[in-house]
């Protein structure tokens, strides 16, 4: 009776005039198919699941990998790269079943991601293993533990920068390696296509990761490409084989100018076989009043600089954004004031010396006081060395500025002796002192010698205005009168980036200045008091895109100049005159809405932001196709971003 009444089922099945046979045999094919997609299905989805679960296994261990790097033990980042490969191999081996993949549209591409994701970290732990074995001998210098035995008997700074010399010439090779590895690395990793993940996964972010992953994997690959020049060349600048002499200039960014600060003092440094010795010091307006040339002032600064000058003085000579471009200007004419013959220059800021002295606590300079970096209420909390280098700077006593020529010199004389004979806990923090003040930008170089000058630039510590892919953005300030407001200011600039019908990109950056401190009670010049708080009046150039359109603009009391300069489009404005940025909670706003010179390719934006010299805390937010990235500008920052 079953058996009739599944048969009874087929023929109510069976349209009039259909064959009985051929349907039976349609059925029999399509449950064949069936069968096969399923069979296909589990031979893909089973491995394909191992794969993702040994990927997230992968993921895990560079996480901790990374924090095992944070914790700066070298033992434990030899034991987390270790792990790391297993990982990395056990993802390489649950890759083999599904190699066939690769041949299915949509499904391959994420096999050959797989694959590219497996090549690259191969290399890349092969460069991190090169790396650790070369850092050993340096590991107290930088602050690892786990370094090599012999390292530790050196016990002063002095002692470590005389190993450094002796054994520089040991580590461009290695680090030419992890180059050559990075580069492997960088070109497997940039033929993954974040776009084709989801922005989610069982709740845990997966494009964006992937995106700051390959942004991160290019700028290693070119900082260890681009260090090996300075490898190369610092038995040069460190005087082993013959001593060098350095114009040292300081630039007070309290008063802003576009390379950092205005040029306020400046000292001569010998440097021979890693030791540095204080020649002199002298303040700025001692080496104009030797400067005879009468030179005509630039428009900006007859125009705007008070009180109004008609020639060009020598602390006025860094105009340019671009640091060897006002280098230049400035060593022309600053070599007719003395008979030194220099090797280069190197600018440092207010921000250099306060990273000094966190690292080595106060010290006390020789007739001149102690010095440290205490809150001073004077200056509204900002450290006790700022505002005693302001007083020295700008406090209008004849005596005091006769004689404040004298004090850089004592001061650099103190913090190189106190440096030099640290004990070897401190080294770190010197040492992070430095390579902080250099990638932050509150150190530049200038070298009139094209190898050395080009090994500065390929690191980006010269001051350069770079060239960029696609989108541009740099903001330069230029503080003409407002005494020292530059210390008290807080910017912020966000940009909005949209994409028109035709692909076009027009874009909208609002720059918003804010004075929330006090008057200075001082800034009546008369009484001799210090006045570092006032009215502020702001020269600004915005360096974008050669071939920018400008559609609008707000807030500049002058009529916008647009021209091009140094590869740039420059929107040129002022603020000040009639309408400067007050004290006790001020506020001036910009806005400048323009289009760019080129269109959006694959969705994909592109953005160089370059920071000033001497600038701190601006706050930056980035908004493009909806959704806003906010971080604070600490140096120069690329982004990739879905638009």
């Amino acid at each position: 009776m079953e058996e009739l009444k599944k048969i009874e089922v087929i023929e109510n099945d069976i349209s009039p005039g259909e064959n009985p046979g051929k349907k039976l045999l349609k059925k029999k094919w399509f449950l064949g198919l069936l069968v096969g997609l399923m069979v296909l299905f589990l031979i893909t989805f089973i491995p394909g699941f191992i794969v993702l679960t040994k990927v997230q296994a992968v993921y895990q261990a560079s996480q901790a990998l990374m924090e095992a790097t944070k914790s700066k033990d070298l033992k434990l980042i030899s034991q987390k790269i270790t792990s790391s490969r297993e990982k990395l191999m056990a993802l390489d081996n649950s890759l083999k079943p599904l190699f066939w993949v690769k041949f299915i549209p949509f499904v391959g591409a994420y096999e050959s991601d797989a694959v590219h994701l497996v090549r690259a970290g191969e290399v890349g732990l092969e460069a991190a293993e090169i790396i650790v074995k070369a850092i050993e001998p340096y590991a107290d210098i930088i602050g690892f533990a786990g370094g090599a035995e012999e390292s530790g008997g050196e016990k002063t700074a002095e002692d470590r920068i005389n190993f450094i010399v002796n054994t520089l010439d040991k580590v461009a090779p290695e680090l030419e390696k992890v180059g050559t590895k990075m580069v492997i690395v960088k070109n497997e990793i940039n033929q993954i296509n974040p776009n084709r993940y989801p922005e989610q996964f069982r709740g845990k972010k997966i494009r964006e990761p992937l995106r700051e992953m390959i942004i991160l994997i290019d700028q290693a690959a070119i900082l260890t490409s681009e260090a090996k020049p300075i490898f190369d060349v610092s038995p040069w600048l460190l005087g082993v084989e013959e001593k060098r002499t350095y114009l040292v200039i300081f630039q007070n960014d309290g008063e802003l100018r576009p390379t950092g600060g205005f040029l306020t003092a400046y000292a001569i440094l010998e440097v021979e076989k890693g030791k540095v010795k204080p020649i002199l010091s002298e303040d700025i307006y001692a080496a104009d009043a030797r400067f005879k040339k009468r030179i005509e002032a630039p428009e900006v600064i007859v125009k705007y600089l008070t009180p109004n000058i008609p020639y060009w003085n020598l602390r006025d000579m860094n105009l340019s954004p671009d640091f060897k471009v006002s280098m230049e200007t400035f060593m022309k004419n600053f070599s007719e004031t003395t008979d030194y013959q220099f090797d280069g220059v190197i600018a440092v800021d207010t921000k250099v010396l306060v990273r000094l002295l966190n690292a080595l606590g106060p010290i006390g300079v020789p007739e001149w006081g102690n010095f440290s970096t205490e809150p001073d209420a004077r200056c509204d909390g900002c450290p006790q060395v700022v505002y005693a280098l302001e007083l020295l700077a700008d406090k209008p006593v004849s005596v005091q500025r006769a004689a404040r020529k004298a004090f850089l010199g004592p001061l650099m004389h103190s913090i190189i002796a106190n440096a030099m004979g640290s004990p070897k806990e401190k080294i770190p923090g010197l040492f992070e002192a430095g390579f902080s003040s250099v990638i932050e930008k509150d150190v530049l170089f200038y070298f009139s010698d094209e190898k050395i000058q080009s090994a500065m630039e390929a690191f980006n510590i010269a001051g350069r205005i770079q060239e960029a892919p696609k989108d541009y953005f740099h903001l330069n300030d230029c503080n003409f009168g407002g005494a020292k407001a530059n210390m008290f200011i807080k910017e912020s600039v966000s940009q909005k980036i949209e994409k028109q019908g035709d692909g076009s990109l027009v874009k909208t950056v609002t720059i918003e200045y804010r004075n929330p401190s006090p008057h200075s009670k001082g800034c009546d010049l008369e009484s001799g008091g210090l006045c570092l708080n006032a009215p502020y009046r702001n020269w600004f150039r915005l360096y974008v895109p050669k071939g920018s359109e400008l559609i609008e603009s707000q807030g500049s009391e002058e009529e916008v100049k647009i021209y091009e300069e140094l590869g740039k489009t420059v929107f040129e404005g002022y603020y000040g005159k009639s309408a400067p940025l007050y004290t006790d909670g001020g506020l001036t706003r910009l806005v400048f809405k323009y289009k760019l010179p080129f269109r959006a390719e694959k969705d994909d934006y592109q953005l160089l932001i370059q920071k000033q010299p001497g600038t701190d805390n601006h706050q930056y937010s980035i908004e493009v196709g909806g959704k806003k990235q906010e971080f604070e500008l600490k140096t120069d920052k690329e982004l990739r971003l879905k638009i």
